[in-house]
């Protein structure tokens, strides 16, 4: 089959756009690809927003997971972060979510607040507390907590750029002047492209890597760890990882089941060549079902585990 010349589809300027953006430090790419508007962020709340796009859709037509958890983790990092200098690190300690049901359609908001700082800790860690929308229904509440890091050595923290001012809409990138990164995340972005336009399927879960196999009562999914889902300083951003424990989980069970609620637990950085996950099926009811994942990264170390909680559609017995 000939190779599509895809260099002017949409997708592949938006990703260019992402990057170009992303050489103003302070955010990450993902933050940029997936497009987070930062509508307020005072003293005492936050206010993120990301709208679906072609680039984050999956194939029902809802936002991605990876999308939904990005805005969930950043919301409520930034709810803390009101009460820190801008160009502060967290890292997330828990979080946790409980959802309704309703569709991942439209404006993905997510609206949170500090509720200050643990007492009598070796270190500071921060709690906030979110509410998610998708357009005008409640898609999502939830808790997270966040430890405040020094920068690894020789990183430079810079604050998010797009908190004072609006992300400039029309950037390109000199192609001539890429990077070994940026080179490999438009290689990534015009495989994946390719992939799904062949296929008639998706683009993002081809872009993330997020192909769960299933098998009786588990499942599991392996992706490639590259710059296209890093944070700023070079692990999987925690929105991610969530993304894709949620994403194995549901693949553990039939459609018949919705996912209803998340608690997840980071551990470890998300480093090495590839992150994997593992869901195991803990209880499946009638009309509940519990399921155990695990994230490892490559170097064997477990980055995150997470219980997730499942409901039976009410026509599954219909």
């Amino acid at each position: 089959m000939q190779k599509l010349d895809l260099s002017q589809h949409p997708i592949m300027k938006h990703v260019r756009h992402a990057l170009a953006l992303n050489r103003t430090p302070g955010l990450h790419f993902c933050g940029n690809f997936f497009g987070l508007i930062f509508a307020e962020v005072s003293p005492t709340h936050s206010i993120l927003h990301v709208d679906p796009q072609d680039y984050s859709r999956d194939k029902d037509g809802q936002m991605n997971l990876a999308a939904f958890a990005l805005v969930a983790d950043m919301g409520l990092a930034t709810g803390i972060r009101t009460k820190l200098d801008r160009s502060t690190r967290l890292a997330t300690v828990s979080l946790s979510l409980q959802l309704t049901g309703a569709l991942r359609n439209g404006r993905i908001t997510a609206s949170s607040q500090s509720n200050g700082f643990l007492h009598d800790t070796l270190g500071k860690q921060g709690l906030s507390q979110t509410t998610v929308t998708a357009g005008d229904e409640l898609l999502a509440y939830g808790t997270g907590a966040f430890m405040v890091l020094p920068a690894p050595p020789n990183v430079v923290l810079h604050p998010i750029p797009w908190i004072d001012q609006a992300a400039p809409q029309d950037l390109d990138i000199d192609l001539d002047s890429l990077s070994k990164d940026e080179k490999w995340i438009l290689e990534h972005t015009e495989q994946s492209l390719h992939k799904s336009i062949s296929r008639g399927d998706d683009f993002i879960n081809h872009f993330l890597g997020f192909h769960p196999h299933a098998a009786d009562r588990s499942a599991y999914c392996e992706l490639a760890n590259g710059p296209h889902i890093s944070n700023r300083v070079g692990h999987v951003q925690g929105g991610i990882t969530l993304g894709l424990a949620m994403t194995t989980a549901n693949a553990a069970l039939s459609e018949q089941w919705i996912l209803t609620g998340v608690t997840a637990s980071y551990i470890s950085p998300g480093e090495g060549t590839t992150i994997s996950a593992r869901s195991t099926v803990i209880h499946r009811g009638r009309m509940t079902a519990v399921i155990r994942t695990e994230v490892l990264s490559s170097n064997g170390r477990q980055v995150l585990e997470v219980m997730t909680t499942h409901a039976r559609r009410s026509t599954a017995e219909h």
